[in-house]
Formats: structure tokens, sequence, C-alpha cells
């Protein structure tokens, strides 16, 4: 992540010196933790995230990825549903109340994500709570002490992605027609006009293509579909996200893996079609360096649909 003045990234070794003064400064100094207490045998293996201003460390978290660590596969991780923890968070003080901090989260979760873990947990001083409620973690069990001081463990679902298989079915159909009922005349038929949803695994595959679902604490929350063609521009299909999975980068990621696998599959564009209707996404692809290209069409079905053209090249 990166704005005019601070950037959030992996840290290099280099840079683990001045990582641990700043806990030093946070933890020990300003706290009155232990200063064994902050460096242990996890840090060896621990993806280590650094806040840079201005060429100074300002902010530092740190991921240990559990269970899943070995995995070189997302998907694989994700079906032994395993967690990272986060901990070591710190922010020097003349830079708090700027949003290092939750970059650094976000930083954290992203690394998490990309490694398949289905959720990230953590140990939160008790009077810090109200900054994890607001990125988006709850609570578990009841306060205790750990280092002498009060906290709390906290835990936050992550989105994991997988492959869509047929027994989908049901979750696709509730999601797209969720989807599609947020926009007046717009209707989900799907046996007269998207078969495909009755085994939408198979229906991809015997087109050449493939469909992706993402899971939030169990739940199917969003999906895209990949289609190559050859000697043609890819194409991005049925890139749908529930209301409550929102603003959380899912659909964002959901485009560069589709642009992932087009490069591989030798295209050097992508096309999509989407709904006139449609205007968040169309705001979404424009982000993405999605353009229109003038193109519509009719499809002439009970919702009265009309859609525009978008390409990007890769």
């Amino acid at each position: 992540m990166t704005d005019s003045t601070v950037t959030v990234r992996p840290a290099d070794p280099a840079e683990m010196p001045a990582l641990r003064a700043l806990r030093r400064d946070v933890f020990a100094d300003e706290q009155g933790i232990a200063a064994e207490l902050i460096t242990d045998e996890h840090d060896a293996d621990a993806v280590h995230i650094v806040a840079i201003r201005d060429g100074e460390l300002i902010g530092t978290g740190r991921l240990v990825a559990g269970s899943s660590e070995s995995s070189t596969s997302a998907e694989s991780a994700a079906s032994a549903g395993s967690a990272g923890k986060i901990g070591r968070l710190a922010t020097r003080p003349a830079d708090r109340g700027a949003g290092v901090g939750a970059a650094v989260m976000r930083e954290l979760e992203r690394q998490a994500r990309d490694r398949g873990l289905a959720e990230v947990r953590l140990h939160a001083l008790d009077s810090a709570r109200s900054f994890y409620d607001r990125i988006g973690y709850r609570a578990c069990g009841e306060v205790f002490l750990e280092a002498g001081r009060a906290h709390i463990a906290m835990r936050k679902p992550l989105p994991v992605l997988r492959t869509a298989l047929d027994t989908d079915s049901a979750a696709l159909i509730e999601l797209i027609g969720g989807c599609f009922a947020e926009y007046p005349g717009c209707v989900l038929a799907v046996d007269e006009e998207e078969p495909w949803l009755r085994r939408p695994a198979s229906a991809y595959a015997e087109a050449g293509g493939r469909l992706w679902v993402v899971e939030l604490d169990g739940a199917v929350v969003a999906c895209i579909g990949h289609k190559p063609h050859a000697g043609e521009p890819s194409e991005l299909k049925n890139l749908y996200v529930a209301a409550a999975a929102r603003r959380h980068g899912i659909g964002g990621w959901l485009v560069g893996m589709v642009e992932e696998a087009a490069r591989s599959a030798g295209a050097t564009s992508i096309v999509l079609w989407s709904d006139t209707r449609f205007l968040d996404a169309h705001r979404l692809y424009g982000r993405l360096g999605y353009a229109r290209t003038g193109g519509t069409r009719e499809l002439h079905d009970l919702s009265n649909t009309v859609e525009y053209e978008f390409t990007r090249s890769l």
C-alpha cells in the first residue's frame, strides 16, 4: 500500500534491527512489557510488515502463518481451515491517529489471505479493543492477563478462494439472485435463462473456462469466471459480490486473479459485459483500468437487460 507519504510493505531483512527498535520503544519503554518478551521464536518465520515515511520506519506488525505456512497452494491451505496470528503491532507515537496501524493491519490481512488462511486471530490490549472493533475484529472469550496487561482474544474471518463445484449451485443462485434484487426489474430466471447455475463447475469446464467462489466464514459471498478464447481477448464473467462483503477489496482481488489467468492463457486483453444498471461495478472496473468500448448488446430477457462492453489491455 502506498499513499503520498507512507509506504506499507513486507520488511527487508536489513530493516529488522529498526523494526525491533520500534517494538522496544513502544512495548518496553512505553508500555512496560519485559524486553525479553518483545522478540520470540516465531520471529524467524513470521511475515513482518513495515510502514515507511520519508525513509523512516514508523509502524510494524507481524503475521505467524500457522499450519498453512508450508503450503504453496491457497486452495489447499483454505481446505485445512487454517488461521494466522497477528501480533507485535506498533506505531511510532508521533504517527498515531493517522491510519498507519490500520494500513499495516490491511497488509497483514492481505498477506494472510494470499496464503489461503481462513481467519486471523490476535490478542489485543483491552484498551485498544475499539480500534480492532472498527476494522472488523470480534472478541472471543473473556479478558485475560498477558505480559502483565489486560488482553482480549479477537478474530476476523478472511475471504477464502477456491474453484467452484457443482454443489455450489444453491449458494450461487442465492448470491446472484441477491445481487439482481438490488436493481428494480432485474430478475434471475435460472431454468429459463441461466441454466448453467444448476451445474456451474461443469458448465464452465465444458466451455473451456473456470469459475471460482469466495467463502467468508463458511458462506459463499462472491464469484468470478474466466473464459479464454484462442486468438481473441479472454472474457471475464459473472463477477458478483454479496452486499455484506463489499468494500473489502474482494472484487479487485478477483479481477486481478482472472487477469493473471488470462495472461497465463496467452491473452493480451480482457473483455467483459456489464448490465447498464450496475453502476457500482462500472466504477470498480474504471478504477481497475477498464474502459467502455462503446459497444452495447440487448439480451431480450425477462430483465430487459442492456449491457455495456468494457475492455483492458494486459
